[in-house]
């Protein structure tokens, strides 16, 4: 890096690490500011790493990059059904990073609902609804290329071309499919058969790095475009949207993490516990590629 960016790289990551080490020492009321911030400070840093040098685009951003949508009407009990999407330019944080990590824009807005069930260590526990959900791709054989993997599929996701799991998990658009069917086959959650799908790929592996496995993601959003996210970013969007809720609602707030009347307070406390870990070791493969 030259001077200037080393400097940003350095004064964001640190104060990213201060934010994180606050945020273990101050309670459920206000830790979802310090997370946020300090997601928000490493994308300061992966912006200075990763920006394409030789270009006319700077490293530094300015502005969120995401909007809650009726913020003011936030109530406890449809914390899920809350809407947040893209705003603002290119040059924003939350924009930026997408560009640079091939994620979505959330040009169209998306449920908390829907991000929860996109972060595995999350949803497992306490499911919240009927979402789409990352899926694990494994290698098919020992013997196989390095770049061949397998999932469960069902025959409707298989059909023309396998439009419909394309659809759900963008990902897969490069891959090719080898096989379908002739292996395992499961019931999936809805009593459906699954069976099978195998297949190959040249460039970049379509599953995301999740701590020490790899996801599948689906599909951020509705329409023609659309992309997965990349999950440092779905952690990044239901950060952004419980610190917009503690700081501007917090009446609200108190009212979400109370355990004896909020039916949300301990899948907050658990998210925002887990947060502590999971988004340092997220920031750390981003910038590292690990």
């Amino acid at each position: 890096m030259n001077d200037a960016r080393r400097r940003l790289f350095n004064s964001s990551l640190e104060q990213a690490q201060q934010q994180f080490e606050a945020a273990r020492l101050v309670g459920f009321e206000s830790r979802a500011l310090n997370l946020y911030y300090g997601l928000s400070q490493a994308g300061r840093a992966i912006s200075a790493a990763m920006t394409p040098a030789g270009t006319n685009q700077s490293p530094d951003v300015s502005g969120h990059g995401l909007k809650v949508l009726d913020l003011p009407g936030t109530k406890p009990q449809k914390l899920f059904d809350m809407q947040v999407k893209g705003s603002g330019s290119d040059n924003t944080s939350y924009r930026r990073l997408a560009s640079l990590l091939d994620s979505d824009h959330l040009s169209a807005p998306v449920s908390l609902g829907s991000i929860w069930h996109m972060l595995p260590d999350l949803y497992l526990d306490r499911p919240i609804g009927s979402y789409a959900e990352p899926r694990w791709p494994e290698r098919p054989y020992t013997q196989e290329n390095e770049k061949t993997f397998k999932l469960q599929a069902t025959a409707a996701e298989m059909q023309d071309g396998e439009v419909e799991l394309r659809r759900q998990y963008p990902d897969l658009a490069a891959a090719r499919l080898v096989k379908y069917g002739g292996g395992p086959h499961n019931v999936n959650a809805d009593g459906a058969r699954t069976d099978e799908a195998v297949f190959s790929y040249d460039g970049r592996n379509p599953a995301r790095a999740y701590l020490s496995t790899h996801l599948l993601m689906p599909v951020a959003t509705a329409g023609d475009g659309a992309k997965a996210l990349e999950p440092v970013l779905a952690w990044w969007i239901l950060l952004y949207s419980l610190s917009m809720i503690t700081r501007y609602q917090p009446v609200a707030w108190t009212e979400m993490i109370d355990v004896n009347r909020s039916k949300v307070a301990v899948p907050i406390e658990a998210a925002l516990t887990k947060a502590l870990d999971t988004v340092p070791a997220l920031i750390h493969a981003t910038l590292t590629g690990s």
